[in-house]
């Protein structure tokens, strides 16, 4: 695994999470027993998508201005979308509770809205992660999938479009209404998932690198890899929901 292949693994997954969780709510949930389904299918979604945003603004946002040719401008068009979508939530989750700005919008609205949104979020977000990997320091960018799950461990799980995004002022911020979101989250019972979990970055050995004609001298490399056996001959990955496994390994 190189540079940066960590974080750009890492974002996918996410980015396919919320996809899953965007589908989820959206179908429709008729057990008469379950009456509060619907509710926890979309505020999953809204908790998942306003922790994600607020993670890479903590995480990614200065490394692209700092080190990406043009990276201002890469970021603020991704800002102006991401302020948008947070709007959009905010607007789903008043018309899920009823809240008296919201309950006369039209919901199928609201969610072509927030599909539309998300997809263009990702496609950024996607742009912005390939440009850091090829421009940013390496050994920086080896810790960021771990600094992106760390982010979103305690980010807000509301939208807040009006609060400031960089900077100073941005990081207090999320830190002030992540505590208070926390509050609210108890006190009205909302699902909050867990973020993708990245596994620990391994690197490949120099025998590895040297078979597949791929030699890079990673200082970190061993010269032999050696592997263990799990049960079941199942090699540990990704789980979208918490971060159990799955096949899909992300390395960091």
């Amino acid at each position: 695994m190189t540079h940066g292949d960590s974080l750009v693994l890492t974002i996918e997954a996410t980015q396919r999470s919320l996809e899953q969780r965007l589908h989820e709510a959206l179908a429709p949930h008729h057990d008469p027993a379950r009456p509060r389904d619907t509710y926890a299918a979309t505020d999953a979604f809204l908790a998942a998508t306003s922790r994600h945003l607020a993670a890479a603004e903590a995480v990614l946002l200065d490394p692209v201005r700092r080190a990406v040719p043009d990276g201002d401008t890469l970021v603020h068009g991704y800002l102006e979308l991401v302020r948008g979508l947070e709007h959009t939530l905010s607007l789903l989750k008043g018309r899920l509770y009823g809240e008296a700005h919201a309950v006369h919008l039209d919901w199928a609205e609201l969610w072509r809205r927030a599909g539309d949104e998300l997809a263009e979020h990702n496609r950024l977000e996607t742009a912005l992660v390939d440009a850091l990997v090829r421009h940013g320091d390496p050994d920086m960018l080896d810790g960021m999938a771990r600094r992106v799950f760390d982010a979103e461990t305690h980010a807000p799980t509301r939208p807040h479009a009006m609060l400031p995004h960089l900077g100073v002022l941005g990081r207090v911020a999320r830190r002030l209404w992540s505590v208070a979101d926390r509050f609210w989250d108890a006190v009205e019972g909302r699902v909050i998932p867990d973020p993708v979990r990245p596994e620990p970055r391994t690197h490949d050995s120099l025998l590895a690198q040297y078979l597949v004609a791929d030699p890079k001298f990673d200082d970190d490399a061993t010269l032999v890899e050696h592997h263990h056996r799990r049960r079941g001959g199942r090699r540990r990955g990704l789980d979208p929901d918490a971060g159990s496994t799955s096949d899909d390994a992300v390395h960091e």
